[in-house]
């Protein structure tokens, strides 16, 4: 992973599309991985990187910046006309099990502590399914993104506030839900309608501020 210094982007107050904040006291947000896409994508199709650490890059169109510390995570993103995807988050494994005798996970929520955000920046929630039950959430060649290792991962909800996927909640599966119709929904995978998402499958949860390739805008959040 490129490890560049990353120079904080100013955001004129005219500027802030949307503002959130909720109490300090808000349930801390646990961090398996920080995570971004930054730069041109790898032979995997895209670039998106992982960290146990700070993770800060940065280039003259775009810059990222993830630290964790105690019970909170911040991380901000920026780009300005980018022609690549970014963004900039964090992911929590094993947040739940789906597909399982007793239903499984049906309800995944993230509130977070503050969130600023501008231009065409977005809160986002997906979630990843461990669909090869080998403990590994994808493939990864030093903690970066290398292929999807027969897993499958659903593009979930975005807004600038809190976010839920309930049972009904639409989720755009990559690959798509074998069997079934795409986009799925937590209701169809826990009644076994999507075949590449096997019966017991561990999920985890990836929270982040994105902003789509070629597109202009900048965000903050702290949870």
């Amino acid at each position: 992973m490129r490890k560049l210094k990353f120079v904080l982007a100013c955001i004129a107050p005219a500027l802030i599309l949307a503002v959130w904040a909720v109490p300090v006291s808000a349930a801390p947000a646990p961090v398996t991985y920080l995570n971004a896409n930054f730069g041109p994508p790898n032979g995997s199709g895209i670039a998106f990187y992982r960290s146990t650490g700070t993770l800060q890059l940065q280039s003259a169109t775009a810059s990222v910046s993830a630290k964790a510390k105690s019970s909170e995570v911040e991380f901000s993103a920026f780009a300005n006309g980018d022609a690549n995807e970014t963004s900039s988050g964090f992911s929590s494994y094993d947040v739940g099990t789906v597909n399982t005798t007793t239903g499984g996970l049906n309800v995944v929520s993230v509130s977070p502590r503050t969130l600023v955000l501008s231009g065409s920046a977005h809160f986002a929630m997906n979630l990843w399914f461990d669909s090869s039950h080998n403990g590994e959430y994808f493939d990864w060649d030093h903690n970066e993104f290398a292929g999807l290792g027969g897993d499958v991962y659903a593009i979930g909800p975005s807004g600038n506030g809190p976010l839920t996927i309930d049972q009904t909640t639409p989720l755009f599966l990559i690959p798509g839900c074998t069997g079934g119709s795409n986009p799925a929904t937590l209701f169809i995978i826990n009644m076994g309608g999507c075949l590449n998402i096997p019966a017991n499958t561990n999920v985890a949860r990836w929270v982040g501020i994105d902003i789509s390739a070629g597109l202009s805008g900048s965000g903050s959040a702290r949870l």
